[in-house]
C-alpha cells in the first residue's frame, strides 16, 4: 500500500511538473504581461548553419512562454507574499497595507551608491547648458524631477530597509541647484506638504503602481503652469480649480502586473471632467508614444517637454491649457522640436534615473561664450570623433585628458574656432558619448575619462568660406590647456 501510495505521488508530481509543457506543446499562449518583447522560438540551424546559441535561446523562450506561467507565478507570489510578506519579483518590494514599491529606487530611499559631486556637477552644468541655449531664443526652460514613491509615502516601506540618513541623489543634486539660476521646481517637497493633506484613504500616488495617480498629476501640473506664468504673466493658463474628482476602482498597476499578473488587484484612480478641447496631430495609441503632438485652439501658448512615464497623467492637463503641445519620450533629447512659437520647455525625469542625464548629449547647437584667454599649449590626450551632420552641423565628441588629470576634478572643455575672418569658443556637454566607450579598445580607460568628456554640435553654416583651424580647450581647477585638432575648409 505505502509503495503504491509513492508512486502516485511521483506520478502526481511529475504530471503536475508536465503541466506547463504540454500546455506549451499544445498551442496555448499566456497574455504577455510584461513590458516587453518575449524570446521568440530557438532555430537549430540558422543562414550560417548550426545555431551555437541554440541551449541558451530555448531555455529563455521556455522561462517566457511556459503554459500557465502567469497563474503559478501569482499563486507563488501570493503565497509567498502571505506567509513571509517576501515578494518573489526582484522587481518589486512589498510594503505595509498592500502598498507596493519598484525595487530600483530602494538606494534612492535608502541614499546608498549615490552619484559624485563631479556626476552632480556635470549634470547640473547640461542642465545650465541648455536653458542658456534656450535663453538666446527666448525661450523659458524648468526643470523637474519625479520623486519616487518612496520618497513621498516611505511610510509604508519594510521595516526591514532603514534609510541611512545620508543626502540621496535628489538632496545633492537640488542643493547644488540651489547656487545656479536654472529655474527648478522642487516637486518633492510640494508632493510631500500636499500628501497628508488629503484623508488617509486617499493619496497623490497609486498603491499598486509606482507612478503618481492623476490628483498628484494635477497637483504638478498647477505647480508648473504657476512657475511659467509667474515667468510669463502674459501666456494665461487654466489651473483646473473647479475640476471635480471621482473615485473609481482600476485594477493591476504596473506593479501589480509584475507581481500578480494573473489576477485584477484593485486599486483607487481620480477622474477629472476634463473639457478635453485638444486634438492630436496624429493618432495616439497610448501615452507611453514616443511622440505626442497636440492642438487646441482655447489653449495658449506653444510648449515642448521632454518627459518619461511620469508625465502619462500630466498631458491631457497640458494638451487643454496650451494652444500646441509637443511631448517627446525619445532619447537623446531632440531639440528640432522646437520651432518659432515655442515659448517653454519642461524637462521632466523620475528621480530614480536622474544619472540618465549625462547618457547622451541633447540635439542642440551649441553657442559662443567668452575667449578663454589663460588658455596655454599643453599636453592633451585626445580621442575624439568628427562627424559632418547635415545643414552645416559638424559633431565633435571624445575625451580630451589633460596632463595630471586627476578622475575626482570638474573639466569644462570649450572648442576654439580660428579662421581668417572669424574666431569663436563654443560651450560642450560634459557627457560621454556611448559610442566612445563602445569603440575603445580598453572601454575601462574610457569610462575612467568621464570627467574629460565632451560632446558639441557646432552649427558652420553661417561661416564664411576659408580654412579654419579647430582647437579644444581644457579648463581645470589649476590650468587651463589648449591644443590644435583639426583643419577643415568651409566652401
Amino acid at each position: 500500500m505505502k509503495k503504491a501510495l509513492r508512486y502516485a505521488f511521483v506520478a502526481l508530481f511529475i504530471g503536475l511538473c508536465s503541466v506547463p509543457l504540454l500546455g506549451l506543446l499544445f498551442g496555448y499562449k499566456n497574455i504577455n504581461v510584461e513590458k516587453r518583447a518575449l524570446a521568440e522560438a530557438p532555430v537549430l540551424f540558422d543562414e550560417k548553419g548550426f545555431n551555437g546559441s541554440f541551449p541558451e535561446d530555448a531555455e529563455n523562450f521556455l522561462s517566457d512562454h511556459y503554459a500557465f506561467k502567469p497563474q503559478l507565478v501569482t499563486a507563488d507570489a501570493t503565497l509567498r507574499g502571505a506567509l513571509f510578506g517576501e515578494s518573489v519579483s526582484e522587481k518589486v518590494i512589498i510594503g505595509g497595507d498592500g502598498w507596493l514599491y519598484f525595487a530600483s529606487t530602494l538606494q534612492d530611499y535608502l541614499a546608498t551608491d549615490t552619484l559624485s559631486e563631479n556626476q552632480i556637477e556635470r549634470i547640473v552644468r547640461t542642465l545650465e547648458i541648455q536653458e542658456q541655449a534656450l535663453a538666446q531664443r527666448g525661450i523659458d526652460f524648468i526643470f523637474v524631477v519625479a520623486p519616487n514613491k518612496a520618497s513621498i509615502y516611505p511610510g509604508h516601506m519594510p521595516a526591514l530597509y532603514t534609510p541611512t540618513g545620508n543626502d540621496n541623489n535628489y538632496d545633492k543634486l537640488y542643493d547644488r541647484l540651489g547656487s545656479s539660476e536654472l529655474t527648478a521646481l522642487d516637486l518633492r517637497s510640494i508632493l510631500r506638504a500636499n500628501s497628508f493633506k488629503v484623508s488617509p484613504e486617499e493619496s497623490l500616488y497609486l498603491k499598486l503602481d509606482s507612478h503618481w495617480n492623476n490628483q498628484g498629476a494635477l497637483l504638478v501640473y498647477r505647480s508648473i503652469t504657476r512657475e511659467i506664468t509667474d515667468r510669463m504673466p502674459e501666456l494665461v493658463l487654466t489651473d483646473y480649480l473647479d475640476l471635480a474628482a471621482e473615485r473609481r476602482e482600476i485594477v493591476n498597476g504596473d506593479l501589480s502586473r509584475m507581481l500578480y499578473p494573473a489576477v485584477d488587484r484593485k486599486d483607487v484612480q481620480y477622474y477629472y471632467d476634463l473639457p478635453e478641447n485638444y486634438s492630436s496631430a496624429r493618432p495616439i495609441r497610448s501615452m507611453e508614444d514616443l511622440l505626442i503632438e497636440t492642438t487646441c485652439e482655447s489653449g495658449r501658448g506653444q510648449l515642448l517637454m521632454f518627459r518619461d512615464s511620469f508625465a502619462n497623467a500630466l498631458i491631457p492637463f497640458f494638451s487643454d491649457a496650451f494652444a500646441r503641445a509637443t511631448y517627446s519620450r525619445a532619447i537623446p533629447y531632440d531639440y528640432r522640436l522646437l520651432n518659432d512659437e515655442t515659448n517653454v520647455v519642461v524637462f521632466e525625469i523620475v528621480e530614480r534615473n536622474i544619472i540618465n542625464i549625462l547618457d547622451f548629449a541633447p540635439i542642440i547647437s551649441s553657442y559662443t561664450v567668452a575667449e578663454v584667454n589663460e588658455a596655454r599649449p599643453g599636453s592633451i590626450d585626445l580621442d575624439v570623433r568628427a562627424e559632418e551632420q547635415t545643414d552645416g552641423i559638424l559633431r565633435l565628441y571624445g575625451t580630451a585628458i589633460p596632463d595630471g588629470y586627476d578622475p575626482e576634478e570638474y573639466y569644462e572643455i570649450f572648442v576654439r574656432i580660428d579662421g581668417a575672418d572669424y574666431s569663436g569658443t563654443y560651450v560642450t556637454f560634459p557627457i560621454l558619448e556611448p559610442v566612445i566607450v563602445e569603440q575603445s579598445e580598453k572601454p575601462e580607460t574610457a569610462e575612467f575619462a568621464e570627467n574629460a568628456a565632451f560632446s558639441a554640435r557646432l552649427d558652420l553654416s553661417e561661416l564664411p568660406a576659408g580654412l579654419y583651424e579647430i582647437s579644444i580647450i581644457v579648463k581645470g581647477e589649476n590650468e587651463t590647456l589648449i591644443t590644435p585638432y583639426l583643419s577643415i575648409q568651409r566652401p
